[in-house]
C-alpha cells in the first residue's frame, strides 16, 4: 500500500491574499482618510471666508438702508436682489477656494441660519459646504467616495443706536416669575410713584408672562415710545394709561452673550489716578485706576471722608471695587466735563443721592462716547445695583450694566430727573415720588458695525 502524502504548499498564497485586503484597508484609511481630513480643513476655510464675504455685503447694504429679508439657496425660494448679492458674494469666495457648488458638491447660504444656536436670527449668515472626495485604495472595500459637511456662521451687526431709543432696557431672556422684583420680573414698575418716560420706551428681552409687570397699576406715562418685547406677550392687566400704551411684540431678541457689546477694558485701568487741590475744600481727580471711587486718599492726600467738593477731569475712570455713595462721601461731585466710569467685573454700584451729583458722558469721538457708567460682567454672575434719591442728580448718558439687576428708588425728594438710558439684566422702578426719564438722541451710544465669525 502506498501512503498518501499531504503537502502544505499554496497555503501562503491564501494568507497573503487575505492579508492584502487588510493592508489595502489600512493604506486606504491612511491615504484616503488623510485626503478627507485635508479636504475638510480646506472646506472649512472656504466656508469661513464665504460667510465673511456674505456678511460684509449684508452689513454694507443694511448700513446703506437696504431692507433685511430672508435669504436662502433652497430650491424654489425667491430671493430679493439684496439676497442675491449676499449669496453671490459667498459663492464667489467659495469658488475661489475650489468649491463651485456644482454637482455633487454644494454651497448653501442662509440668512437667517436654518440650524444651530443662531437659527432664525437675522443678525447672522450661515454657509454650509458639502463636498465629496473620490477614494483610491478604499475602493477595494467598496468605498468609492467620502463626504464632508462643514458650516460657518458670521455675525452681521449694522451700526446702530444702543437700545434703539428705549429708555429702560432689560436683557434677561428668562426671568424668574415666582420671585418678583429685581432678579424676578424683567421690568417692574411699582410703588406709588409717577414714572414718566419722555422720548423713549421700554424693551423686554423675554417672552415670559412676567417679562413686564406693573402691580397695582402704578402711574406710568410713556411719551414718544412704547413697551417692546422680544416675546409674543405683554400683560398690562386691567391697567389704563394716558397716553394709551400699545405694546409691540415679537421684536428682535438679544442673544446672550453673543449680542452684548461690552466695551473693552480701557487703558486707564493701567494708569495711576491722581488728585490736586484747587480750593480750600475743592479737589480735582484725574482719569485712571481706582480701588474705590472716589478713593479715600490719592497722592497721600485725604480726598473723601471730609465731605470735599470733587471735580472730575474729563476721561475714563476705571474702578476695581464696589461704588457706594452716601451723604458722607462728598459734598458734591462734578463730572460735567465728559466722563465715563468703568467698573470691573465682579463689582456693583449703590448710589444714595443726597448731595449734588453732575455726570455727563463724553462725546469727544472715543470708543466710550455716550457711556456714563459701564459695568463689566457675565451672565453667570448677576450683580445688584441701586440708585436712590434723585433731586440732586443731573446725569446724561447710558448706564450700561447688562449683567446687573438695577433698582431705582424714587426717594423723598419731589422729582428725580434721569436724563439717561438704563440697561440692565432686570429693572425695578419704585418709590413714592415722581421719576422722570428723559431720552435725548444726542446723548445716545452709537455702536459701530460688527462683522465676525462665530465659534
Amino acid at each position: 500500500m502506498k501512503l498518501k502524502l499531504f503537502k502544505e504548499g499554496g497555503q501562503a498564497l491564501i494568507i497573503i491574499a487575505l492579508s492584502a485586503i487588510g493592508l489595502f484597508g489600512i493604506a486606504g484609511l491612511a491615504i484616503d482618510g488623510s485626503a478627507k481630513f485635508s479636504d475638510r480643513r480646506h472646506a472649512q476655510n472656504a466656508a469661513d471666508t464665504a460667510a465673511m464675504a456674505a456678511a460684509l455685503v449684508k452689513v454694507n447694504g443694511l448700513t446703506a438702508g437696504q431692507t433685511d429679508s430672508v435669504c436662502s439657496t433652497n430650491s424654489g425660494w425667491t430671493n430679493s436682489s439684496f439676497c442675491l448679492d449676499i449669496i453671490d458674494a459667498a459663492w464667489d469666495r467659495a469658488e475661489e477656494n475650489g468649491y463651485d457648488g456644482l454637482i455633487p458638491d454644494s454651497v448653501d447660504v442662509y440668512s437667517p441660519p436654518i440650524s444651530g444656536p443662531y437659527t432664525g436670527s437675522s443678525s447672522y449668515v450661515q454657509v454650509i459646504i458639502t463636498s465629496y472626495i473620490n477614494t483610491s485604495f478604499s475602493r477595494v472595500l467598496g468605498i468609492n467616495q467620502t463626504r464632508n459637511t462643514v458650516e460657518a456662521v458670521a455675525l452681521v451687526r449694522e451700526g446702530r443706536v444702543l437700545g434703539d431709543g428705549a429708555m429702560l432696557i432689560s436683557y434677561d431672556p428668562d426671568p424668574n416669575c415666582s420671585t418678583g422684583g429685581t432678579g424676578g420680573y424683567s421690568v417692574s414698575v411699582s410703588g406709588s410713584s409717577t414714572v414718566n418716560l419722555d422720548g423713549g420706551g421700554i424693551f423686554v428681552n423675554s417672552d415670559e408672562v412676567c417679562g413686564f409687570t406693573i402691580p397695582n397699576c402704578a402711574d406710568l406715562n410713556i411719551y414718544g415710545g412704547s413697551i417692546n418685547s422680544a416675546g409674543d406677550n405683554i400683560d398690562l392687566g386691567s391697567c389704563t394709561f394716558d397716553p394709551p400704551i400699545t405694546p409691540n411684540i415679537n421684536q428682535d431678541p438679544v442673544s446672550i452673550p453673543d449680542d452684548v457689546d461690552i466695551p473693552d477694558e480701557p487703558p486707564e485701568c493701567g494708569w495711576s489716578a491722581s488728585a490736586y487741590q484747587t480750593g480750600a475744600d475743592e479737589w480735582h481727580i484725574t482719569p485712571g485706576h481706582y480701588t474705590d471711587f472716589p478713593q479715600y486718599s490719592l497722592n497721600g492726600d485725604r480726598i473723601v471722608g471730609n465731605k470735599k467738593h470733587l471735580i472730575m477731569d474729563p476721561g475714563v475712570y476705571c474702578v476695581s471695587g464696589n461704588i457706594q455713595w452716601s451723604g458722607t462721601t462728598f459734598d458734591s461731585l462734578d463730572g460735567s466735563s465728559g466722563v465715563t466710569i468703568y467698573i470691573k467685573k465682579g463689582y456693583d454700584f449703590r448710589i444714595n443721592i443726597n448731595s449734588p451729583i453732575i455726570l455727563h458722558a463724553s462725546h469727544s469721538g472715543s470708543d466710550y462716547d455716550g457711556y456714563l457708567l459701564i459695568q463689566d460682567g457675565s451672565p453667570t454672575s448677576i450683580q445688584s445695583c441701586e440708585i436712590t434719591g434723585g433731586a440732586y442728580l443731573d446725569i446724561n448718558g447710558m448706564i450700561f450694566a447688562p449683567y446687573c439687576d438695577i433698582t431705582v428708588n424714587g426717594g423723598s425728594d419731589p422729582t428725580a430727573e434721569i436724563n439717561a438710558q438704563l440697561l440692565g439684566w432686570d429693572l425695578k422702578i419704585t418709590g413714592n415720588n415722581t421719576i422722570n426719564f428723559n431720552y435725548n438722541p444726542d446723548n445716545a451710544v452709537h455702536i459701530k458695525r460688527r462683522v465676525g465669525l462665530m465659534r
